[in-house]
């Protein structure tokens, strides 16, 4: 097809495209400057928050709302004491949300995406392909005492991998929450004993998929649902 027959964009769509682009450029160069400011003194670091980080679809990365983030980071506050670890894993949005409500040393973000190596020692790179193979996991092995799980992929190999994780990572008595597909029900009963509860997770941009979130706990906000 020569040049001349190629379809033309709409203005509206060429709008949008350019509305875009800048945005992402606009995110990229304040990205650039919070990496600078996290290079001089981590401690500017706890001033972070998600509008930072730009969703990666490739990535299957949907933020979470304030008030899912607000309710899970409250939920781990509250399930939790003071030297506590804490994981939450392919969960940054509540991460960075609990990381700012609270004063807590022992949280850590369990991420495939390196921009959140932004948090130092509290991030550690992962990928749930390779469930226990990631840096200091020996070190960290049973240690944790609340665990928040969101797998990227909607698929029975991604909650499968993750719950391995969670098994490894999981210290006696531990708490779990795992927030993925209301089609994973029964996957996360079999595989942790999770069940279904009356917390509905919701993302900034809303997704096709019905989202649940699944517990092996219940307290005065989050409790399981009967059948």
């Amino acid at each position: 097809m020569d040049s001349d027959d190629a379809p033309a964009l709409s203005a509206d769509t060429l709008a949008l495209l350019q509305s875009f682009l800048s945005e992402k450029k606009e995110a990229e160069e304040r990205f650039a400057q919070l990496q600078e400011a996290a290079d001089a003194d981590f401690q500017n670091a706890k001033k972070i928050d998600m509008s930072y980080f730009q969703e990666d679809w490739q990535l299957s990365q949907f933020w979470y709302d304030d008030a899912t983030s607000d309710f899970i980071a409250d939920r781990a506050f509250a399930n939790t004491q003071d030297g506590d670890h804490i994981a939450f894993i392919s969960s940054p949005t509540a991460y960075v949300t609990f990381r700012n409500k609270y004063e807590r040393s022992n949280a850590f973000v369990f991420e495939f995406d390196q921009r959140f190596d932004v948090f130092r020692d509290q991030f550690v790179h992962y990928d749930f392909n390779h469930p226990v193979e990631f840096a200091r996991a020996q070190d960290m092995k049973h240690k944790f005492k609340f665990i928040v799980a969101d797998p990227p992929f909607l698929n029975e190999d991604c909650l499968a991998q993750t719950m391995e994780t969670v098994k490894f990572l999981a210290a006696e008595g531990a708490k779990v929450m795992i927030d993925t597909g209301a089609v994973m029900e029964d996957l996360a009963l079999k595989l942790i004993g999770a069940k279904i509860t009356n917390f509905r997770p919701a993302h900034k941009g809303g997704l096709a998929n019905e989202f649940r979130c699944y517990a092996t706990f219940n307290d005065d906000k989050l409790t399981w649902l009967s059948k």
